[in-house]
């Protein structure tokens, strides 16, 4: 059979051999949607906590969107979570590939059939299924879901993803023929300069420097003032986007090389990555920025503990050490996924004998080395961060204050929360005159500078409570012995003639003061029923279906929190 490239693809035979040493079929998978591509988001885009895995295609900002196959091949997983990728559909290829569909509104009626009985042979909302090749069929282009914004969806969109069937590992769909149109070269927004180690100095100081060059006329320059004197080993980074054409989105570029006086010192490019380890792209960026300015600065070396599988041929992970006096030209290389380049150099003075502007600076107590276990262990306060959790060595510190909003312990400020980890870590308060009581509704809490607190999780024993956490911030003690609120999502004109012959749903608000929503459970006429859970709306609903015939029956649901506080809520009504 004589292969075809789809109206809606072309291929990148001009530019991909540049950036990939892998054959991806570039006509061998169509639109997943039909129309002209538009993207929301790209692949190797930076969220929190992880890189875009996929495609994030337009709807028109509607639900309802025809979601079709873009190959032959067969449902091999169906997933459906009230968090992150909402309602979902895998399928699996015959050429080595799965396509993946997520957020959806709906499945076509025999793959919802399927979903609903394993739901109710389960009697949970939620799962993650697997299909042999036998059990649904599809072929290339046949609809197979609705688009829509289920799950930890922001906006309604469709998220697409091609994955390696074999290593799970996504990769990224313009290198399979997808190409929207660009002609936009990258965008820079700030370049960035860090002290690596202890005694690296920029500008006299051990502090970061940021630049933010002026964009006039096709191209980019820095002010006269924006001089860099450094000594050491110093790294760079830089905060740059990339947008298609006729779109103000900020996506993310492709590839980002730093050349050190024509040299070469580091290369990334996001052709495919790990699930396991896309966490480490808190290590990639400057974390610290991002939280104290919302700052998305790509370091341009490689930090100690990052496993990351971007990175191509780095010199000493990027990090250039100034030790003479000499002046090099130091080049940012920016390319996105349609080829287009942004360059940008400045010059760079190093000198053997900086000048020190005078700093107050007091030595931390101790020095914890990502690559081992570190301990904190007292009378009142227990951490154990694992190896391999902080993603660099650290000076560490905390203090403790007095709070008359935490009773039962005292308010650790560990750190800071401008440091995250890629591994839970260990930390044990221990309570002061918390009623036995209570011991069951204990948990860890953190809060923020503007006093929000956030459930951290934790249980109490012999006197201490002790939770699992990914971030340093401030922590005390908190109790949660509040049940969730359920409120009816519609009106009830008379409690003892409710009349729901003509509704589609019956829908329940449901919101929690701390620990979260763990379990539900609804029942019509006794016997279970599926109930969704919309985490964005704080609303679980049932959709009536034929089973419930005409008559008298009652609603009943009853939902727990992560520390087991249960509230029910159930009412009588005529269909």
């Amino acid at each position: 059979m004589q292969k075809r490239v789809h109206p809606l693809l072309l291929a990148l035979v001009v530019y991909l051999p540049l950036f990939s040493q892998t054959n991806y079929p570039a006509d061998y998978f169509q639109s997943p949607v039909s129309g002209s591509l538009s993207l929301v988001g790209n692949f190797g885009e930076i969220r929190p906590n992880h890189f875009h895995a996929g495609f994030d295609i337009r709807t028109g900002g509607q639900e309802g969107m025809a979601v079709n196959a873009i190959a032959d091949g067969f449902v091999s997983r169906i997933k459906i979570s009230a968090t992150g990728y909402g309602k979902a559909l895998y399928i699996t290829h015959p050429n080595g590939y799965t396509s993946v569909y997520a957020h959806l509104q709906s499945y076509t009626p025999e793959i919802a059939a399927y979903a609903k009985k394993i739901q109710y042979s389960k009697l949970e909302f939620e799962i993650d299924t697997v299909l042999g090749a036998a059990v649904l069929s599809v072929k290339k282009g046949q609809q197979v879901a609705l688009s829509g914004n289920s799950g930890s969806s922001s906006g309604p969109h469709l998220h697409f993803e091609i994955r390696n069937t074999k290593t799970e590992m996504p990769v990224n769909p313009y290198l399979f023929g997808y190409k929207i149109a660009d002609n936009t070269p990258p965008r820079i927004l700030q370049l960035a300069v860090f002290p690596v180690s202890k005694t690296a100095m920029i500008n006299g100081k051990q502090a970061v420097k940021k630049i933010r060059p002026t964009f006039s006329n096709n191209k980019y320059t820095i002010a006269a003032t924006d001089t860099i004197t450094v000594n050491g080993e110093i790294g760079f980074g830089i905060e740059c986007y990339d947008t298609e054409s006729g779109s103000n989105n900020h996506n993310g570029v492709y590839s980002i090389e730093l050349q050190v006086a024509g040299r070469r010192v580091y290369f990334h490019q996001l052709e495919t990555f790990s699930f396991e380890n896309s966490r480490y792209v808190n290590a990639h960026i400057c974390y610290a920025e991002k939280q104290k300015h919302n700052e998305v600065i790509q370091k341009c070396f490689v930090s100690k503990n990052n496993k990351l599988e971007i990175y191509k041929n780095c010199i000493n992970n990027g990090i250039i050490k100034f030790t003479d006096d000499s002046t090099r030209l130091v080049k940012y290389i920016v390319r996105d996924y349609a080829g287009n380049t942004t360059e940008f150099s400045l010059k760079v003075k190093s000198v053997s004998k900086p000048k020190v502007v005078a700093t107050d600076y007091t030595a931390p107590t101790l020095f914890f080395d990502c690559l081992k276990e570190n301990i904190v262990d007292n009378y009142e306060l227990k951490m154990t961060i694992p190896p391999l959790a902080l993603y660099d060595d650290i000076r560490f510190s905390y203090s403790r204050v007095l709070d008359l909003k935490a009773p039962y312990a005292p308010l650790f400020k560990i750190m800071t929360d401008e440091i995250t980890l890629q591994k839970s870590y260990s930390i044990s308060i221990k309570a002061v005159k918390l009623p036995d009581s209570l011991q069951n509704k204990a948990c860890i809490i953190s809060i923020n500078d503007k006093r929000k607190e956030t459930y951290e999780g934790g249980s109490y024993k012999d006197g201490w409570v002790t939770a699992q956490t990914k971030n340093f911030g401030n922590f005390t003690i908190g109790i949660d012995n509040t049940p969730p609120k359920l409120t009816p999502d519609f009106k009830i004109p008379d409690k003892n003639n409710i009349d729901l012959s003509k509704a589609k749903t019956i829908g329940i608000k449901v919101t929690d003061d701390l620990s979260g929503i763990k379990k539900y459970r609804a029942t019509m006429d006794d016997k279970w029923v599926l109930c969704e859970y919309e985490l964005k709306k704080e609303l679980l609903f049932y959709s009536f279906d034929d089973n419930i015939k005409p008559g008298a029956h009652v609603f009943k649901i009853e939902v727990s929190d992560d520390k087991n506080n249960t509230a029910t809520y159930s009412f009588k009504f005529k269909r």
